[in-house]
């Protein structure tokens, strides 16, 4: 029972302390003591508890379909986009195994043919990916690290078990947290907009093709893949109507 408790205490104190942080980067940048950077996002909190700039939560509905995505940087966006486009990589696989795993150097290559050589060119050197991990069996999707360089410190591995540990048992686990069409509804990750904006394009597309849904978002990562864009410039094209697929 001890540990147990011990377990719980660490849980609710990394939460406690992914928000504090937040709320200090908000209450710095209202205060106008910042006013070199963005609005402060909670996902960027999360990638300076672990000690790194880049990463990026990746949430799923029942159906495995992704629902929310929130990134803190650029690096982390667009290796994002390159695994929604190809269909593989660290999310999908924490996802579907729900086991973690970390993917350094060539062996990123090795391991996904398509999506490794593609972050490597952005920068990517090492990935640490955990899924968001429910009992009993379920998975709320995955939280996903990027380093330029092989992540050999042991602080930034444990970093990411205790936020990924907090992140599905507190601050997701919340009443409403999931609306009833299994989309999670997660008021700290409101700045997420990117599946938004692909999924409105979608619709347009389906719309004028008169067909189904998925096969507008395969259509979409197919032009995506073929254009070299990132999918969610071309998505906004599509929805402004200055791209056509």
């Amino acid at each position: 029972m001890a540990a147990l408790h011990r377990r719980l205490e660490a849980r609710h104190l990394e939460s406690a302390r992914l928000q504090e942080l937040y709320a200090s980067r908000l209450d710095i940048w209202t205060s106008g003591r910042d006013s070199t950077t963005a609005w402060p996002t909670f996902i960027d909190a999360i990638a300076s508890a672990i000690g790194s700039r880049s990463a990026a939560v990746t949430l799923l509905t029942d159906d495995g379909i992704e629902s929310v995505v929130a990134a803190s940087d650029r690096t982390a966006r667009l290796a994002h986009d390159v695994e929604f486009v190809m269909g593989e990589g660290p999310a999908h696989d924490v996802a579907s195994t729900m086991l973690p795993l970390r993917v350094d150097g060539p062996a990123l290559k090795q391991r996904w043919s398509r999506y490794g050589p593609v972050v490597a060119e952005y920068g990517v050197g090492s990935v640490i990916s955990l899924p968001l991990r429910q009992e009993p069996g379920g998975c709320l999707g995955a939280l996903s690290v990027y380093d330029p360089t092989p992540a050999g410190v042991a602080s930034v591995q444990a970093a990411t078990i205790r936020v990924a540990d907090a992140l599905t048992h507190t601050v997701l686990n919340v009443p409403g947290a999931i609306a009833d069409d299994d989309v999670p509804a997660v008021p700290m990750f409101d700045e997420a907009d990117f599946l938004a904006t692909v999924h409105q394009a979608a619709g347009i597309v389906s719309a004028t093709l008169a067909c189904k849904m998925s096969d507008a978002v395969a259509m979409l990562r197919a032009r995506s893949f073929a254009d070299g864009m990132p999918v969610e410039t071309l998505a906004r094209r599509v929805i402004d109507g200055d791209a056509q697929i």
